[in-house]
């Protein structure tokens, strides 16, 4: 609970304190008339003062002590606010307004320690039950506020970390890609090499951050397309759809890679019948993400779907109740398909 919420909140709850029986009498009589007169009354005003200010020193005591176990302390810091309670309100009810208004709130047969003593410690507890009240509500927002703030902390850790996750897994696979063409002396090499350097520097640096436009995102799944490509010696077919405005939408960085990065480990790139087919739909603020590719024996994943697995979980933290993700076999192609709402 912030600061401007706390004040409204107590000042909430001493308005409701002191008016609930006018509240009661306003619901429930006809004729119902508010007594004004009350609130130039000094007994009156002085009974509020006490009331509130005892709850709070109470409340500093159960903040004091109580969370620290304290319980020696605890008891002490009861017994000394209501002795303060029990000397200011004779000071003022008794010596101050006989002063200043010639009266008393007690009779001369009240006014002997026991019975004062006694009747100022039946309201001590009921200031008690406030002051108790107090605490229950604000530990309650101060603990939500903490259980927010952990749970936050570690949604941001665990993205932190499947991102992480997802760039060593992404390197390795693209470094034996190079290291095949190194071994063939390939022309290709050096390009190959140029376009992972390009791709490093957006994972490294400027996917650093918790939304990204889906322009610069796409324009990162076109040159990892281009880097994949130069693994063949002949030609590839790849269908590249795109449909929408890149511009005014963002999206969590590295999101849409491993659906693509799946279908060239998987997939056959190489036959004009069977392309590997990429579609992305922006409508609004809904997109729709499919890949299809004609699937292959080769180029299996010795370490297992780190990627794919990688993107569910990261989804599940981003964008929860707001994706859906559907992935299924047919035959000799592979489909997913992800709506995501932005």
């Amino acid at each position: 609970m912030d600061k401007r919420k706390r004040f409204l909140f107590h000042i909430s709850y001493w308005l409701l304190i002191t008016f609930y029986g006018d509240i009661l009498r306003f619901i429930g009589e006809k004729n119902f008339v508010l007594n004004v007169a009350k609130f130039s009354d000094p007994i009156w005003i002085s009974s509020l003062f006490f009331k509130i200010m005892i709850s709070y020193m109470i409340l500093y005591v159960f903040n004091r002590f109580l969370p620290k176990k304290q319980y020696i302390f605890l008891v002490l810091g009861f017994f000394g606010v209501s002795a303060i309670f029990v000397a200011l309100r004779y000071l003022v009810e008794e010596v101050l307004y006989v002063y200043l208004f010639n009266m008393h709130n007690y009779s001369d047969a009240s006014r002997v320690f026991p019975y004062y003593y006694t009747d100022c410690f039946y309201f001590f507890v009921g200031y008690s039950f406030n002051a108790f009240f107090l605490k229950m509500i604000e530990d309650f927002f101060t603990n939500e506020k903490e259980k927010n703030e952990l749970l936050t902390e570690k949604l941001n850790a665990e993205q932190a970390f499947l991102k992480n996750q997802l760039n060593p897994h992404f390197l390795f696979n693209t470094l034996n890609n190079i290291y095949s063409l190194t071994l063939t002396q390939s022309p290709k090499a050096p390009e190959a090499v140029l376009k992972l350097s390009e791709l490093m520097r957006y994972m490294l640096y400027e996917s650093n951050v918790e939304k990204i436009s889906i322009e610069t995102e796409v324009k990162y799944l076109k040159n990892f397309i281009e880097l994949q490509k130069l693994r063949y010696s002949g030609q590839t077919f790849i269908d590249f759809q795109i449909a929408g405005d890149l511009y005014s939408q963002l999206i969590s960085p590295l999101l849409l890679i491993s659906f693509v990065e799946n279908a060239f480990k998987h997939g056959e790139v190489s036959i004009s019948s069977k392309p590997l087919i990429i579609s992305l739909l922006l409508s609004e603020n809904n997109l729709n993400f499919i890949v299809k590719n004609y699937k292959k024996d080769q180029n299996k994943d010795e370490v297992g779907g780190v990627g794919l697995e990688n993107v569910k979980k990261r989804l599940q933290l981003i964008y929860p109740n707001q994706h859906s993700l559907e992935v299924r076999e047919v035959d000799d192609t592979y489909f997913c398909e992800l709506n995501l709402i932005l």
